[in-house]
């Protein structure tokens, strides 16, 4: 396959991006919380905390603006037969998650997050089907409401549209951002130590150079969707920052195991 153009800009600071090590003791980010395991809804408050109960250094979810301007999780622009953006926040709670749960509102997932210390959230902005405004919308509101929680040091900001961390990085110089990836399309994307990269682990197999070159750029490196105890073993050999996944428990094992047949 053609490798990835990568264009890199060597910072002179020291990185702004904090150790994996420093949260939970791991790489580990639960992929719309770590929910498989006790069959938990995925993007749900439940499934967040379990994601820090079981001590993942960050647990991932997905973020709409409701057409009535109020923050929710889920990965889907539709819930339960509605249109998140087009709905407001009334009409989506009249449905249930299954374990009884509504659809949880950013400002829960945040409450939580600032409880704690352990755990950092890679809060994802979906792109709005909508309207470029509706998407920028969002991101202004997701950019105060992280502030007036004081959550800044604990989140982790990724998304699929580039303008919208470019607006993050406008606004909040200082704050984490990283882009989304799953194709081999970075055209015009500038990767650095302020701006990560969140890309498939399918690109980074198939292009194995790009994490040593990222590493020895101090680029910041995540990757997704990892559930296969050898791809997960590969990854930890290969020294990424964070890697997401379906199978935390799983993972936070392999990890200890890693650790110890490197002493």
């Amino acid at each position: 396959m053609k490798k990835i153009k990568l264009t890199v800009i060597l910072m002179l600071t020291t990185s702004l991006f904090v150790s994996a090590q420093q949260f939970g003791g791991n790489r580990v980010v639960a992929h719309r919380g770590a929910w498989k395991v006790d069959k938990l809804p995925e993007n749900s408050v439940a499934s967040f905390k379990r994601a820090i109960e079981l001590g993942c250094a960050g647990s991932e979810f997905d973020v709409y603006l409701t057409a009535d301007s109020v923050l929710v999780l889920n990965h889907d622009a539709d819930f339960q037969g509605l249109d998140i953006e087009k709905s407001a926040l009334a009409q989506l709670q009249q449905k249930k998650l299954s374990n009884g749960e509504t659809i949880a509102l950013l400002d829960d997932i945040l409450k939580i997050l600032v409880s704690q210390e352990n755990t950092i959230a890679f809060l994802e902005i979906k792109p709005s089907a909508v309207s470029k405004e509706h998407g920028f919308a969002a991101v202004d509101k997701i950019i105060e409401t992280v502030e007036r929680y004081n959550a800044e040091d604990l989140v982790f900001y990724i998304s699929f549209d580039y303008s919208y961390l470019q607006r993050i990085q406008e606004k909040k110089p200082n704050v984490r951002v990283a882009f989304l990836n799953e194709t081999q399309n970075t055209d015009n994307i500038v990767f650095d130590r302020k701006m990560s990269m969140d890309f498939n682990y399918k690109i980074f197999k198939s292009n194995p150079d790009m994490l040593d070159e990222a590493r020895l750029k101090g680029i910041n490196i995540n990757v997704w969707t990892v559930n296969n105890p050898n791809d997960m073993k590969y990854f930890l050999e290969h020294g990424v920052d964070y890697i997401t996944t379906d199978e935390p428990i799983l993972l936070i094992e392999i990890e200890k195991e890693h650790i110890e047949n490197l002493k």
